[in-house]
């Protein structure tokens, strides 16, 4: 029998930076045959538009991947045994998922004798880690589940991280600390670790409820946007809207915009995605979304010119 195909769970709290560390994961030179398996909460796959592309992707169509049983996992990496080029997995969890239930998937049933975990990855934001920890539990238990803890997004603070390093030590004393800007790091760090392998006995694997708290919502525009509506709105919007993501094209420019906001900061800069969207979409993710009101807004933001024209 063929020996295992290891796998790399990677997870972090909303806006921690793991699409980036994705994309350089699928488009840099590092030697390996890499399966992608790509999860964002949200009605619709914004990561997917992004890091579309590279030798193998999968994007799973049912929202979420966040609990111990999930069949449609089970049949992916089934079904990926049969291609004998892969030589490593790598799955991307939702940022409100528990990532231990995700990778006990793979080490179950007949499953475990095709596959084994190299490490469970944590991306975490240096600039917003207490934000994030506040926010949700599962954000900590992320933590406290990792091998390998990438501190993303250093060149946002001023201590050089110590502070969230300190953070972090408090939760986990055993794992791998990683400070990264842009999820600039040597991926061999990510897909070959140097460290034992992980025990799968006495491991607590019951699901929990990995969103509770948070509600997503999905505007689909047939619209330019205003590009200064659109400004005033993504600045003025509530401190209670965590995340906000989405590819947008405006009536400056033709260019598609992606937007990403992340504990009030906002980012909007133009992309070239290499599988358009169907449409532009903004997904708000937050405790309790005003849906009707949100949906009021955003219709205000629009031209009446079609964006494919």
């Amino acid at each position: 029998m063929s020996d295992p195909v290891p796998v790399t769970i990677i997870s972090g709290f909303l806006g921690s930076g793991k699409t980036t560390l994705l994309n350089r994961l699928l488009h840099e030179d590092h030697g390996f045959r890499v399966a992608v398996i790509v999860n964002e909460f949200g009605a619709v796959g914004i990561d997917g538009n992004v890091v579309a592309g590279g030798e193998q992707f999968v994007e799973l169509d049912n929202g979420c991947i966040c609990c111990a049983l999930n069949k449609e996992l089970e049949e992916l990496a089934t079904n990926l045994l049969d291609n004998k080029e892969i030589t490593h997995v790598v799955l991307e969890t939702t940022g409100l998922a528990d990532p231990l239930p995700v990778a006990w998937t793979f080490v179950r049933n007949e499953l475990g004798d095709h596959y084994r975990i190299d490490a469970l990855v944590t991306v975490a934001d240096a600039a917003n880690l207490e934000s994030a920890l506040q926010q949700s539990p599962v954000a900590k238990l992320q933590i406290e589940r990792a091998d390998i803890l990438v501190l993303n997004k250093m060149d946002l603070v001023d201590d050089d991280g110590e502070q969230a390093i300190r953070t972090i030590r408090e939760l986990n004393g055993h794992a791998s600390v990683l400070p990264a800007s842009f999820g600039d790091l040597p991926l061999s760090l990510i897909l070959a670790p140097n460290q034992p392998p992980r025990t799968w006995t006495d491991v607590d694997t019951s699901p929990i409820a990995a969103h509770p708290t948070f509600d997503t919502w999905c505007f689909e525009a047939e619209e330019l946007f205003d590009d200064e509506r659109l400004e005033d709105f993504l600045y003025g919007l509530s401190p209670t809207i965590f995340r906000v993501k989405g590819l947008v094209r405006t009536n400056e420019s033709p260019q598609w915009q992606l937007v990403n906001i992340v504990s009030g900061r906002i980012d909007v800069r133009p992309i070239e995605p290499t599988r358009p969207p169907k449409q532009p979409v903004l997904v708000f993710i937050g405790p309790d979304l005003d849906s009707t009101q949100l949906e009021i807004d955003c219709k205000q933001l629009l031209t009446g010119s079609s964006w494919e024209s």
